[in-house]
């Protein structure tokens, strides 16, 4: 009986179909490694903020409404988040020019509670938008030296009825 081994062509196609595959799956393993460290990190880059604006946006998504304190424009302000339904947590996010943090209060029982706070770091500054504040409007402004950007927020998913 006789082996055969593996002609150069068939090795330089194996090879040529790994690489086509590593380059190809290195964005989406990149993305994942990225968006894993992003919100441990303490303090955020550019690319991590969007992000953030993704964990913002799901927090208010499970909110049925929100408060905003103070009710004006400020450069120091607290987003209240009351819970969609009753086994939610109830979120905070307190922003103070580029220092954010976010703090849930999930109930475990009538008399007890568990407390968590993130805080990070951004690049740029957030502030809430005063001229919308007087329509009813929530919209956030990102400056980050190189434009702005406004970040709207709506409460509630637009599939599930608020109570």
């Amino acid at each position: 009986m006789r082996t055969r081994g593996f002609s150069l062509v068939e090795l330089c196609v194996v090879m040529l179909i790994g690489v086509v595959l590593l380059f190809s799956l290195l964005p989406v393993s990149m993305g994942l490694l990225r968006q894993q460290a992003g919100l441990d990190a303490k303090r955020l880059s550019v690319e991590m903020f969007p992000l953030l604006w993704e964990r913002l946006s799901a927090d208010f998504a499970h909110a049925s409404s929100a408060a905003v304190s103070p009710p004006f424009a400020a450069p120091a302000f607290r987003l209240d988040l009351v819970p969609l339904r009753e086994e939610d947590s109830e979120i905070s996010w307190t922003v103070a020019g580029s220092v954010v943090a976010r703090t849930s209060v999930r109930k475990k029982s009538e008399e007890e509670s568990s407390t968590s706070t993130t805080t990070w770091t951004i690049p740029g500054a957030l502030s809430l938008d005063s001229d919308e504040l007087a329509n009813g409007r929530l919209l956030l402004r990102w400056e980050n030296g190189s434009g702005r950007e406004l970040l709207p927020l709506a409460c509630g998913r637009p599939t599930e009825k608020a109570p």
